[in-house]
């Protein structure tokens, strides 16, 4: 099975390649160039034998889509149904991710694939208009949501989270906002596995809906967070997780309160079950902390080197 990637800077996008370079039989190819350049996008494919084109490249940042609503609809909405026309001219399929946001509200029902969705913001929405630009011109295409992704990436979201409960004020969130946390290492796995029976023949093409068991509230997630941080010594025992309201964070209109997915489909198409996101994030903050730890181990060193090169 010979993968084509669109990008690999993503968290996703690496998580799934570190995964799947472990299988044997799977082949990752990932893209040598600008996404925006579709003509070298269309020749690589062309030259290449692709069974899957897997498209992880997004504006997901939720400020920069505000600020850059042109910029978010080119890559979520526009680049999509470009590269649709390339996979119907090169004869590859296409697994697509998209996200819960683009939901909107479900008033605390979860929400199926054949429901009508009501994206509350603009990234949302261009993603929404990526799926039908797709869903319009491929027969052979995975489209796949996905719950709030979270790893031990120094960069995303999972670390924020630990910086703030380390400073002064501590971690802040909304008891009012129900989400699904998803850990990247479990998307990859799900990913991998949609793509291994789709190459082994099953006829599953369609949009399907994943993300960790268990919905929690935000700020629940940021006062576990805060626990486990402290258990293993990565939090110092003042650290501390505050309850707000959507309100007081300024998300009302901008973020669904409840957004929860029914993850059926999936379950009975491929098979594939639920897993409970708690037992990464327990590995993801032992991950953080670890590195914490090298980084200090290697400090001494670094200065002993440089007092002696003086």
């Amino acid at each position: 099975m010979h993968i084509f990637f669109i990008e690999d800077q993503s968290s996703l996008a690496q998580g799934i390649l570190q995964y799947a370079e472990a299988i044997r039989g799977i082949r990752c190819t990932v893209y040598q160039g600008d996404p925006d350049d579709i003509a070298e996008l269309q020749r690589q494919l062309a030259e290449l034998s692709v069974d899957f084109v897997l498209n992880t490249y997004e504006f997901a940042d939720s400020k920069k889509v505000e600020q850059q609503p042109d910029r978010a609809w080119q890559i979520n909405a526009i680049f999509p149904d470009h590269l649709a026309h390339i996979c119907l001219e090169t004869g590859s399929a296409l697994l697509h991710i998209s996200t819960d946001d683009v939901v909107g509200e479900t008033r605390g029902i979860a929400f199926h694939e054949k429901d009508n969705v009501h994206p509350l913001n603009a990234y949302g929405e261009s993603k929404w208009q990526g799926e039908e630009a797709i869903r319009q011109l491929l027969k052979r295409r995975l489209i796949l949501r996905l719950g709030t992704l979270f790893d031990a990436n120094s960069k995303g979201w999972l670390s924020q989270m630990v910086a703030q409960a380390e400073s002064s004020k501590g971690v802040q969130d909304a008891s009012d906002i129900m989400f699904s946390p998803t850990p990247v290492a479990d998307a990859a796995r799900v990913i991998i596995a949609m793509l291994q029976q789709m190459d082994c023949g099953a006829d599953c093409w369609g949009t399907y809906q994943y993300a960790g068991v268990e919905p929690i509230s935000r700020f629940e997630f940021a006062e576990l967070l805060v626990e486990l941080g402290q258990d293993q010594g990565l939090l110092d025992m003042m650290a501390e997780a505050r309850s707000v309201s959507a309100a007081a964070l300024g998300l009302t209109g901008k973020q669904a309160l409840h957004k929860e997915m029914n993850c059926q489909k999936i379950m009975d198409h491929f098979g594939i079950k639920q897993r409970s996101w708690r037992p990464a994030l327990v590995g993801y903050l032992e991950h953080i902390a670890d590195s914490r730890k090298a980084a200090q181990a290697e400090q001494p060193e670094e200065v002993v080197h440089s007092e002696e090169s003086k």
